[in-house]
């Protein structure tokens, strides 16, 4: 999973795989923060955290669903959805009011899981869309 946040987030924003190790042994001490895996037989496909804080310059919202990721090969099979959707539980779970995200790429995914845009910013001469969910919703 390191290697994966690290091949698709860590290498493009300067990060080294230690960085990225880093960040997922901060998950994990963290009774506020998670990840999600999904496994297939004996193999993990997919994963998905609920973080704190996912955007330096965002410090102001709290709660993300961050590092969504399914292995090439199962892509377009629900992994995705079955992901977020676990995240979106645990956060209302917990009572969490309101969870952000945000993607280059990936707005039509999230609008299909019923996210809604709240603002398109620029972030290292890249377009990204934050978006927000009610997890009880």
């Amino acid at each position: 999973m390191v290697h994966w946040n690290h091949e698709q987030w860590g290498r493009k924003s300067g990060r080294t795989l230690q960085n990225s190790a880093d960040w997922f042994r901060q998950i994990m001490r963290n009774p506020s923060e998670d990840c999600m895996v999904m496994i297939s037989g004996d193999k993990v496909i997919g994963m998905a955290s609920l973080v704190d804080h996912d955007l330096e310059s965002r410090q102001d919202l709290r709660h993300w669903l961050a590092s969504v990721y399914v292995v090439p090969e199962q892509r377009g099979n629900g992994v995705a959805g079955g992901l977020v959707a676990a995240v979106e539980r645990e956060a209302a779970l917990r009572g969490i009011p309101l969870l952000h995200l945000y993607t280059e790429n990936a707005d039509a995914l999230y609008e299909k899981l019923g996210w809604s845009v709240s603002e398109h910013f620029m972030l290292d001469e890249d377009r990204f869309t934050l978006m927000i969910k009610d997890p009880a919703d």
